[in-house]
């Protein structure tokens, strides 16, 4: 038995079974869905509100300040909106996209969303699957506890995932101490927050940093950051590791204990 981790698949599952083989424990660190792809614009919210009329609705809403992103949000995700409907279609059938290529696989699966996700959705779609589940906060493999962390820090968006940096650190209180611990977004680290294609930090936690000091897991596991300025470092005893972008790289980490 091999535990592989992913991070940030953003829509690309159909070559998980030739990466993973039967017997196997897959860590999947969150983003699964394909919301947006900043390189590019594209991904279901341009598809459904098309690419120049998102841009602009972007850009103006940046401009405009952090209640201007929140009302864009709303615009596109509230039930009564003209996206809604279509945008719920899409999200279901990715997801479901995801569960239907897990369920072929001959191995077990832990889930945890990132901010690109909306994670009623994916809970739904995974509800009821036999080898792969939303994971819970704790779980033993190979003799070695593994906690999961859902969710991410509050972007200008606020989206469903998301949460400030108060609420996640309750989630880290209310886990305690594990061996290996698995999240989706980083410390706040530079080395570790820093994208240097984007050539920006993104929000890394402070409570996930005083966590891992106070608690000293052996294995830190993190995606969010696609091309970070470092990709392992140490904090005291804990190897702080980000799994790669398995959407551009089809990167799969090999936990080595």
């Amino acid at each position: 038995m091999a535990v592989k981790l992913i991070a940030d698949p953003h829509g690309r599952f159909d070559d998980l079974p030739e990466r993973v083989s039967p017997g196997d424990v897959l860590i999947v660190l969150g983003d699964v869905l394909d919301l947006i792809d900043w390189a590019d614009i594209s991904g279901i919210l341009p598809e459904v509100v098309g690419k120049d009329a998102l841009v602009g609705k972007l850009l103006a809403a940046m401009a405009a300040g952090p209640q201007a992103a929140v009302e864009l949000r709303d615009e596109l995700l509230r039930p009564e909106g003209d996206y809604y409907e279509r945008l719920e279609e899409r999200v279901r059938s990715s997801y479901e996209r995801f569960a239907a290529v897990l369920g072929r696989m001959e191995c077990t699966v832990y889930v945890i969303y990132g901010n690109g996700d909306i994670p009623v959705a994916l809970a739904e779609c995974l509800d009821g699957m036999g080898n792969a589940v939303l994971a819970p906060p704790r779980v033993e493999i190979g003799g070695r506890s593994f906690g999961f962390v859902h969710g991410a820090l509050y972007s200008p968006f606020m989206m469903p995932a998301e949460m400030d940096d108060e609420a996640y650190g309750s989630r880290l209180r209310e886990l305690g101490p594990v061996d290996v611990l698995c999240t989706h977004i980083p410390p706040r680290l530079e080395e570790a927050v820093f994208d240097v294609v984007a050539g920006r930090p993104v929000e890394g936690s402070a409570s996930l940093l005083a966590y891992v000091e106070e608690n000293q897991p052996g294995f830190l596991y993190h995606g969010h950051v696609h091309q970070p300025a470092q990709r392992e470092l140490r904090v005291g005893r804990t190897r702080v590791i980000n799994a790669g972008y398995y959407k551009r790289q089809g990167y799969v980490h090999l936990h080595e204990d």
